[in-house]
């Protein structure tokens, strides 16, 4: 399937992505045949998936989390050339976390849009709360916070950083506010986090919480799942960033971490 806009470098990408990581897709097809179909209530819907541009506390490599970091200017030019991506694809609504970074994501691209179409704000979409580790880089974690960073390391999932929530936690927001974007034979684009972005990937391909790292998120890449009728969606492009590497602004992939 050949998605507009994509002329056909994304499916390029995710062929090169299932060669290189054919462990994660054969784990997909055993959770498929081991699960029952959840049961979608959509005609064929595709969701596009973006992380936000990039902020200066990406540059630095600080933890952002829930502290509301504006994009930079590079990060609004990133937006910029993604919005031109999706310019030809008319999409149905635009949900973002209420955050300025995927906020103002988001509202770029509404901008360049064919018509208007509204942006949907909800805290569910929220990167996970970092606690007091926001605005450290994970060196100054690892010194001011070692047992804490020490235990999390160790145990990812249901370990929270200090004052913060744990993976898990995240997951289910981010699982509900996937599934409630999920309508009938629409096009969306949901603007979020990194970590949110690749929790709601495991959560629709019923996948692994712990599989969450294997999934690369770069500043304003575009991913997409294709959602049938009865049937698990299918994951037809990830990370893809060729609209970035058009005009020389290749994102930073970062960190779990840095939002």
């Amino acid at each position: 399937m050949i998605l507009p806009g994509s002329a056909g470098k994304g499916l390029d990408k995710v062929g090169a992505f299932c060669l290189s990581s054919a462990s994660i897709l054969e784990k997909i097809g055993a959770d498929r045949r081991r699960s029952p179909c959840h049961m979608w209530r959509c005609a064929i819907s595709i969701i596009y998936l973006t992380r936000h541009g990039e902020t200066d506390w990406n540059q630095d490599k600080r933890i952002q989390g829930h502290t509301d970091v504006p994009l930079n200017v590079r990060g609004r030019l990133q937006a910029e050339a993604l919005a031109g991506r999706l310019a030809s694809i008319p999409l149905d609504v635009i949900y973002t976390s209420d955050l300025s970074r995927t906020r103002e994501t988001a509202e770029i691209i509404a901008a360049r849009q064919p018509a208007e179409i509204p942006v949907v704000m909800t805290p569910d979409l929220r990167e996970c709360n970092y606690g007091l580790w926001e605005g450290l880089t994970r060196a100054e974690v690892a010194i001011r916070f070692a047992e804490d960073w020490d235990n999390w390391n160790k145990r990812g999932l249901t370990e929270s950083p200090t004052g913060g929530e744990d993976f898990l936690s995240l997951a289910r927001r981010a699982g509900r506010a996937f599934d409630a974007a999920v309508q009938d034979g629409k096009t969306v684009l949901i603007s979020t986090h990194r970590g949110t972005l690749r929790a709601i990937l495991c959560h629709a391909l019923r996948l692994d919480p712990a599989d969450r790292d294997r999934f690369p998120v770069m500043n304003c890449s575009l991913s997409a799942l294709e959602c049938l009728p009865r049937r698990l969606p299918r994951l037809i492009l990830l990370d893809d960033a060729s609209h970035l590497d058009a005009v020389s602004l290749g994102a930073l992939s970062g960190t779990g971490l840095i939002g």
